[in-house]
């Protein structure tokens, strides 16, 4: 071995250890801290996506649905994306005229029941993913290029799982940031539960696309003029919409739709 390729090799097992050192830090601070398991979850996902140089991410937990073999979202934590980005992601999956590519493989693999990291590479090509409608008005038009995936799969075609994401700008994730993704979310078991049952029952399936992408803005804090102007919809039609899912979930307000779907307990560890 040339002295070189010696120092190349010294450089990338040190990088590799504080690597490592960096990941147990972040698993360890998380684990240990106190609150809701929202809280948890958000700081672990927010570092995990710092280390691989993510710009923003997306955890939802949600259901295939078998109809369009496409994921409905139904409940969600962000970090790291505009107003407009998250409204982006959450109308690309309800677009049945032209679903996103990344769709039919991401559903079959819920469909075998395993967990799984993926990059967006691994799922589609580069030509089926540029030259898709989908792809080019939810995610190019927006700013967002590079995806990767880290879902855990729930009964009955539901999951739980994070969107990584990277600026138009920005290369692919590459194959040690996915594996590296991969070892965290296989081990943190808690990273994946949901603290609201309730969003993964028929109550939530019933309600129109549309519906469950206005549902997730409410239970994120949004109020009816930044949904109307996220989703591009009058504040008339947005309040309409409100009203709807008040009535479906037996409510008056916002913060009871909130206190209905968020279950305050204490985190596991």
């Amino acid at each position: 071995m040339s002295a070189g390729e010696e120092q190349k090799k010294r450089t990338e097992i040190a990088f590799s250890a504080a690597h490592f050192a960096a990941v147990i830090k972040l698993v360890g601070d998380s684990a240990i801290l106190s609150g809701l398991l929202e809280t948890k979850r958000r700081q672990l996902i927010s570092g995990l996506a710092e280390l691989i140089d993510a710009d923003g991410w997306l955890w939802t937990v949600g259901r295939v649905d078998p109809k369009r073999n496409a994921p409905m979202q139904m409940d969600m934590l962000f970090g790291g994306l505009t107003d407009h980005q998250l409204a982006a992601l959450l109308d690309s999956p309800t677009d049945t005229t032209s679903p996103s590519p990344c769709d039919e493989p991401l559903a079959a693999l819920v469909a075998k029941g395993k967990h799984f990291v993926r990059s967006r590479q691994q799922l589609v090509s580069d030509e089926v993913w540029y030259n898709n409608a989908n792809t080019q008005t939810y995610f190019l038009e927006h700013g967002i290029d590079q995806c990767m995936y880290a879902i855990t799969p729930k009964a009955e075609q539901g999951f739980s799982g994070i969107g990584f994401f990277r600026r138009t700008d920005r290369p692919p994730f590459s194959e040690r940031e996915r594996k590296l993704v991969e070892i965290i979310t296989t081990q943190v078991q808690w990273l994946y539960a949901s603290e609201a049952p309730a969003l993964r029952g028929a109550d939530t399936e019933k309600l129109t696309p549309r519906l469950r992408s206005v549902l997730a803005l409410l239970l994120d804090g949004y109020l009816c003029n930044p949904i109307a102007e996220l989703l591009h919809l009058s504040p008339h039609t947005v309040k309409g919409y409100i009203r709807d899912i008040y009535r479906h979930f037996e409510v008056n307000s916002q913060l009871a739709l909130i206190k209905h779907f968020r279950k305050k307990a204490t985190p596991p560890v």
